[in-house]
Order: structure tokens, then sequence, then C-alpha cells
């Protein structure tokens, strides 16, 4: 498991559809991180502006990209 913070609307978005959907991902965060595998949880931090969310991916190994699960 692997912890991401992000303040951009659109990687929330891509990762809450993926985690309802049940889709891995591969995303890339600040600081030029890659993740890939499934999202767990995506939680807001309400205590900040802009707004921040703390996503965490279950991640897969380097063999499976998850580009390669999707059907």
């Amino acid at each position: 498991m692997a912890t991401f913070e992000t303040t951009d609307y659109a990687q929330m978005r891509r990762c809450r559809m993926a985690h309802l959907h049940g889709r891995p991902v591969d995303e890339m965060f600040e600081h030029g991180t890659v993740a890939s595998g499934f999202i767990q949880t995506i939680r807001p931090d309400l205590t900040c502006w802009p707004l921040r969310w703390t996503i965490t991916v279950d991640q897969q190994s380097a063999e499976t990209p998850a580009l390669l699960l999707q059907d």
C-alpha cells in the first residue's frame, strides 16, 4: 500500500471513478511518482485550501501493469 496526496481535482475524479468501478489505475502523482494498482481509499482534507485528497493505492508488481488488466 502506498499513500499519495494531490490537489488536482481531475486526478482525484479519475481515481474515484476507478475505485467505484473496481478498475486498476496508472497515475503519476506530484514529484513524478507513478502508482499502478487498485485504489483503496480517497479521503478529503477539508482543513486546507486548496482542497487536498489523500489517496491510498494497493500497488501491483512491475510485471503486471494496470493497463494490461483492463478489458
